[in-house]
């Protein structure tokens, strides 16, 4: 979980985290950036954070609202030091995602964390269904056809990124940052090992191409591969039939004009 934590050191005293956000990193569970709120839309738009973090000692709209009004699509919540019924109600109306005490506890804060980034990828529960693949972010674990995928804890981890980011490609710095949160990263090239190792194990199970590698680019969830084995031959017998029909030329009674200009009747 890759964190852009905003906190304008003027009010606060300081640029430290809340103490949950602090934990978190500690704990190697959220890779977190530093930032003051100046240039914030800038280091938005240029880099790929799964959700920005606003410490603030009261709800205030004004950041938020440039945020928003510059179109940056990043799920955005307020962490304020005094909070009102109004003042949460005012961020919300205006595009925060949610708003919670400093003083939350840690568990309660990543847990809000990772619903939030959860629904923005477009998955509404713990239990992420793409055909025959199912990812229960609960229960850590990956099935194919309800048999389960004999992933290591890193290859789970992959998998889980790209479902939740299914439809996107991802950069191999992007899933080391996800993956060692805040940790010694090993090389790139790891990245590479693993999605070869979750592509063998997948294969045993009947999925051929479970990723598209995107040269240059990354990876990508291949949803194709996934689709139900009768999804995918009744939409081969209906594309089989649409063609037949499409390529058949009815023959009706009517009127044409022979070579000599005269009228046949057919």
């Amino acid at each position: 979980m890759r964190i852009l934590c905003i906190s304008d050191s003027s009010i606060h005293g300081d640029a430290r985290p809340c103490n949950g956000l602090a934990k978190a990193a500690v704990e190697g569970s959220v890779s977190m950036t530093m930032s003051g709120p100046e240039g914030v839309v800038e280091t938005l738009r240029r880099s790929q954070y799964d959700i920005a973090v606003i410490q603030q000692v009261a709800p205030d709209m004004k950041l938020l609202r440039h945020i928003r009004n510059s179109r940056i699509p990043t799920p955005i919540m307020i962490i304020a030091r005094d909070i009102t019924p109004a003042g949460v109600a005012g961020v919300l109306s205006i595009g925060a995602d949610d708003c919670v005490p400093a003083s939350v506890d840690p568990i309660e804060l990543l847990a809000r964390l990772r619903a939030i980034i959860r629904r923005a990828s477009g998955h509404d529960s713990l239990t992420l269904h793409i055909g025959r693949l199912t990812v229960s972010v609960d229960r850590r674990e990956a099935q194919i056809d309800g048999k389960p995928v004999p992933l290591t804890r890193r290859e789970y981890e992959i998998v889980e990124l790209l479902a939740l980011r299914k439809g996107q490609a991802l950069s191999k710095e992007a899933v080391l940052d996800n993956l060692y949160a805040g940790q010694s990263e090993p090389h790139g090239k790891v990245i590479d090992v693993m999605i070869c190792q979750i592509r063998k194990k997948m294969r045993n199970m009947g999925i051929e191409e479970p990723f598209t590698t995107l040269w240059g680019i990354g990876y990508r969830l291949n949803e194709d591969a996934f689709i139900p084995l009768g999804a995918r031959t009744k939409d081969f017998d209906q594309t089989v039939r649409q063609t037949a029909r499409e390529s058949s030329i009815p023959v009706t009674a009517g009127i044409a004009m022979a070579p000599s200009g005269t009228m046949d009747i057919l």
